[in-house]
């Protein structure tokens, strides 16, 4: 018996293709927002206040979130999460002040990359705004540095 999932996925399609390029960016953005909450939602439900807090701690560490059966997380899961952080700092705090996440990262120092990673894994959204402002002042009057 037909479930006429064809005819959804076809007029998705149709729908896709009259989105502007900021539209398609959206949706996009918003899937993986859903998704990664998904994950973020299983990993608090599957996953005990000390495993949660090691794997946080091993992600800022090593900029990696530990994956596979031992950790119960599927790196697919990891790619989502790590993608969504990233476009939320992109979209919603660099973008104010000028930057892409490549040039915010021109002018940041390896050495603070775990406090920033433990930051944003805490949501603290304001670390990277008043980092992000400082940049692209010191940009603006060239004194910023880059490595």
């Amino acid at each position: 018996m037909p479930t006429g999932e064809g005819k959804a996925d076809e007029k998705t399609e149709a729908d896709d293709e009259e989105l502007t390029a900021d539209q398609k960016e959206e949706k996009q953005h918003a899937e993986f927002v859903r998704m990664a909450d998904q994950s973020l939602d299983r990993f608090r439900e599957t996953h005990s206040e000390t495993q949660q807090q090691f794997i946080v701690d091993a992600y800022v560490e090593t900029g990696e979130i530990p994956t596979g059966e031992t950790f119960g997380i599927e790196e697919v899961e990891a790619d989502v999460v790590v993608a969504a952080f990233s476009q939320h700092l992109d979209r919603n705090v660099l973008r104010q002040h000028g930057l892409s996440l490549a040039t915010y990262l021109e002018h940041v120092d390896q050495a603070d990359y775990p406090a920033l990673r433990r930051a944003a894994a805490k949501g603290e959204w304001h670390v990277f705004h008043g980092h992000a402002q400082a940049i692209a002042a010191a940009r603006k009057d060239g004194s910023a540095y880059s490595d």
